[in-house]
């Protein structure tokens, strides 16, 4: 009787990756960024070619990819956001330096330093070393568990916590995040660490404010590893500096708040615009006094040589928390730029509207170089160039302004001196009703 042959077990895309022996190609890159990493380390470069043969590609037999993101068993994160976090974490390792001048990137460190750091703590690679490389070794593997693993799980950690800051929103959901431990591929030499995405529902607060109830939301940041969903908060003596008794607000901000911010702050993507928010709110928190004596927060952008404010948060107090009510524009006549520019100019709050100027995106459109009296006033004297400049940077090269919008502020400003208004005998009743408006979400 003929024997039945056996049937032949295909192995999966994955399992090939996995089990299959790397190339000298990939191999030699290896070796290469290991050099540079035990250099980076204080060793000397040489030091690596103490080791074998056999020794130097055992270093690499477990392979490490780059952490998964995944989502908490019970909570709900959209697919999108998953995939978002981890193409940005990964774009992140591979662009940004571990050591600049050594040209060791982040995805580097994970890839290379973790298959060493991983090899070095096994009995069976030890058994094989002599003892000068032992000495090696053992020097190598203090700095890869005391120095290295924490810094590369910190440095993971305070990126994604950053992503999930600017995908969080205070009236839908706050995302967080919790270190999963680390998965083992099926074959058992596979290593890669899983982060697993958290979430918390927004908290809402009912507060009255000139005889109108009206809802608000909790601004918090979400789970960092251990540290649990945090509210944030603001010192009461940062807002009145020297008071006797002080004490922390907490921070929520309405609905109204954020469509005006999304409104005004309308010439970057959201999660963007996200950046702004979480960095004023939660941690820059400047405070800033209007020309009729109200406290402002600033809402802020980075750029290079710190933040620069691009409009205000309006806010009231209300026992222990600190409420968000709008965004008023960088130029209203409520803050600080914009009464400057109302009293150079005489524009009230209907001009600005007309010509976009309570909007971001006025100094994106129009090429303000062309109107000599409007650049004196918002490049020359208030310094507001660097709008413009900051957002640059995320334009495509070249971008052209808006002529027709151009031209149109451009006859604006040449019929000015022409009206026959007089807004020196209204400046106080104007701006007080501006202000009243503002807070009452009418501007």
């Amino acid at each position: 009787m003929s024997k039945k042959k056996k049937k032949k077990v295909q192995v999966t895309h994955h399992q090939k990756a996995v089990l299959s022996k790397h190339s000298a190609t990939y191999l030699k890159s290896c070796y290469d960024v290991a050099r540079r990493i035990l250099q980076s380390l204080g060793e000397d470069a040489s030091a690596f070619d103490s080791f074998t043969k056999r020794q130097k590609q055992d270093m690499f037999r477990i392979i490490v990819s780059p952490p998964r993101i995944s989502v908490m068993p019970g909570h709900k994160v959209p697919k999108q956001y998953i995939r978002y976090v981890q193409e940005e974490l990964i774009m992140h390792m591979k662009n940004v330096y571990f050591d600049k001048k050594l040209e060791i990137t982040w995805l580097d460190i994970i890839i290379v330093g973790q298959s060493m750091m991983l090899i070095f703590a096994t009995d069976g690679f030890v058994a094989t070393l002599s003892p000068s490389q032992r000495k090696i070794v053992d020097r190598l593997h203090i700095l890869f568990e005391t120095v290295l693993f924490a810094h590369i799980q910190n440095t993971i950690a305070e990126y994604i916590r950053m992503s999930l800051m600017i995908l969080s929103q205070p009236n839908f959901r706050i995302y967080g995040q919790d270190l999963g431990g680390h998965h083992i591929m099926r074959s058992k030499v596979g290593f890669q660490q899983v982060v697993r995405i958290t979430t918390h529902e927004c908290q809402t607060l009912r507060f009255k404010y000139r005889n109108k109830e009206r809802t608000a939301f909790r601004v918090a940041t979400g789970q960092y590893i251990s540290i649990p969903y945090t509210g944030a908060t603001i010192a009461l003596s940062k807002i009145f500096p020297g008071i006797k008794h002080d004490r922390l607000l907490n921070i929520y901000i309405q609905s109204h708040a954020i469509h005006r911010f999304k409104e005004r702050i309308n010439t970057v993507y959201p999660t963007m615009r996200n950046e702004f928010f979480v960095l004023s709110l939660m941690f820059v928190q400047r405070i800033v006094r209007a020309p009729n004596g109200m406290q402002l927060i600033a809402c802020i952008m980075p750029v290079e040589n710190g933040e620069k404010t691009i409009g205000y948060f309006a806010f009231t107090i209300d026992g222990e928390n600190l409420l968000v009510l709008t965004l008023l524009p960088l130029l209203s006549s409520s803050v600080p730029e914009g009464r400057v520019l109302y009293e150079r100019l005489h524009l009230s709050s209907e001009d600005l509207k007309y010509l976009g100027m309570d909007k971001l995106s006025f100094f994106y459109e129009v090429d303000i170089e062309q109107i000599p009296t409007l650049k004196q006033v918002l490049y020359d004297e208030l310094h507001l160039d660097y709008v413009h400049t900051v957002y640059n940077s995320f334009r495509l090269k070249n971008e052209p302004f808006n002529e027709k919008k151009t031209l149109f502020v451009k006859n604006f400003f040449q019929k000015l001196e022409e009206r026959t208004v007089d807004y020196n005998a209204n400046n106080e009743q104007n701006t007080e009703v501006e202000n009243m408006n503002d807070l009452d979400y009418e501007f």
